[in-house]
């Protein structure tokens, strides 16, 4: 009976084993923007006497990234799924800084088309996309500027345009994780205590001088909306895209044999989407993008939200 147990037990393990396995893609991507290029992710200071702008120059650190980033510093979810299988491979090929979710050269729609392009097609993709299309607008309401923040369907729009590429020509029984759209509406405050007796770190001063997402970090009237009229607008309009993209997650789920799911869950639920950032989790070049700290977390909350593990 002992034996029996044991041959049980084995099989069981190795089983599941298998099943963990067959669980992992062999090919893993990503769409997005400077986010997951790493984005002076290291930067540390930005005033003239620290030498910051240099790191600021230098732009992208894709060694940072929280998808496939390589430095010791940075655990990311392709170090993550190497650790269940050292085969699995992956990319950010399709992203760029910059990039929108619906506008510009570098849309979703057109990297969707670098995603299928590739001469392997990954039977994975992550999208985190998004706060460039807050951060590139001029003002909340469309009575006050002529690029307001993008409506309900403009958005959902922009989304089924990579979608439909997507499910139409990833290999049957590849994954789609839709990533939800960072919290915009923390970087002043996140800025503002970052630089609060640090005499590295002018945030203000960046912000001002580069236009670093006016609509979000300028703290005075802006085509006629008050900071607190365009944080809540803001605020508003990144819980109604995250929720846009659980609808067109749930609605595409399935088609083609391809399993889509949304990282966003609700603002109860962790998610890239509901974390909000704090002073540590920006970097200390532009105030703006994840540090080497905040691309650890990204990386933690799209893998918790990931099905292929």
């Amino acid at each position: 009976m002992q034996k029996f147990k044991l041959l049980a037990s084995l099989l069981l393990f190795f089983s599941f084993s298998a099943n963990q396995v067959l669980a992992t893609p062999a090919k893993a991507t990503a769409a997005g923007d400077s986010i997951t290029m790493g984005f002076a992710a290291d930067c540390t200071g930005n005033t003239f006497f620290t030498g910051g702008f240099f790191c600021l120059l230098g732009g992208d650190q894709p060694e940072h990234s929280w998808f496939d980033g390589w430095d010791s510093s940075v655990n990311s979810v392709h170090d993550k799924y190497k650790a269940l299988d050292p085969g699995v491979a992956a990319n950010k090929g399709a992203a760029r800084s910059g990039a929108e979710m619906r506008g510009g050269g570098d849309s979703f729609s057109i990297q969707a088309d670098r995603v299928l392009a590739e001469t392997t097609v990954a039977d994975h993709v992550e999208v985190v996309l998004g706060g460039n299309d807050i951060c590139n607008r001029g003002c909340v309401d469309g009575a006050n500027c002529g690029d307001p923040l993008y409506t309900d369907a403009q958005w959902r729009g922009a989304v089924r345009a990579g979608m439909d590429k997507l499910v139409n020509g990833l290999p049957t029984g590849s994954t789609v994780v839709l990533g939800s759209v960072p919290r915009i509406q923390d970087l002043r405050g996140a800025g503002l205590a970052k630089q609060s007796g640090n005499w590295r770190v002018n945030c203000e001063s960046v912000w001002s001088t580069f236009g670093i997402c006016r609509i979000a970090t300028d703290g005075g009237t802006m085509n006629g909306e008050s900071f607190a009229t365009r944080q809540a607008g803001i605020t508003a309009a990144q819980q109604r895209y995250n929720e846009i993209l659980q609808e067109e997650a749930g609605a595409y789920n399935g088609t083609n044999g391809i399993e889509v799911i949304a990282e966003y869950a609700g603002e109860s639920q962790p998610s890239t989407g509901t974390f909000q950032f704090g002073k540590n989790d920006i970097d200390g070049g532009d105030c703006f993008h994840p540090s080497v700290a905040g691309q650890n977390t990204v990386a933690d909350l799209m893998w918790n939200g990931n099905p292929d593990k």
